[in-house]
């Protein structure tokens, strides 16, 4: 499911099932969400996506941070996180996720920092986790 969408229409539909939206004036929710505050302003939004821009001789930008941080987001861990295929640093800490940490967070390969704390998760922690080989915060 998550892995068909691009990045883009991911993005969107996360954030609708999360009732949250992309800070004013910050990145381009109708077109290529790679350019304004994605690319300089990471630290100082929230919700936040920052892109790495240097794919293919600097020419590709992918999604490679997404946070979303103390904005009451309730509902589980979206599949649609999956379209993120390059993404290094997912944070959503402090909201109210529910349900289990799911089995495919082992395929965001990329990953190498996670932050799920002080949130409503339930159930074990999947051993798909092992697959994050470059994880180095949990």
């Amino acid at each position: 499911m998550g892995t068909n969408l691009s990045p883009l229409s991911a993005l969107n539909s996360i954030f609708q099932q999360w009732e949250i939206q992309a800070p004013q004036n910050s990145w381009n929710i109708s077109g290529d969400p790679c350019n304004g505050t994605a690319l300089s302003l990471y630290d100082f939004n929230n919700p936040a996506i920052a892109c790495d821009c240097s794919f293919n001789s600097a020419t590709t930008c992918h999604i490679t941070r997404l946070k979303v941080v103390s904005l009451n987001v309730r509902g589980v861990m979206p599949e649609q996180l999956l379209a993120f295929k390059f993404l290094t640093v997912l944070d959503l800490g402090q909201n109210y996720v529910t349900g289990t940490l799911p089995a495919w967070i082992g395929n965001l390969s990329t990953l190498q920092y996670l932050s799920v704390a002080f949130n409503a998760f339930s159930g074990p922690i999947p051993k798909e986790l092992g697959n994050l080989k470059e994880l180095t915060y949990l």
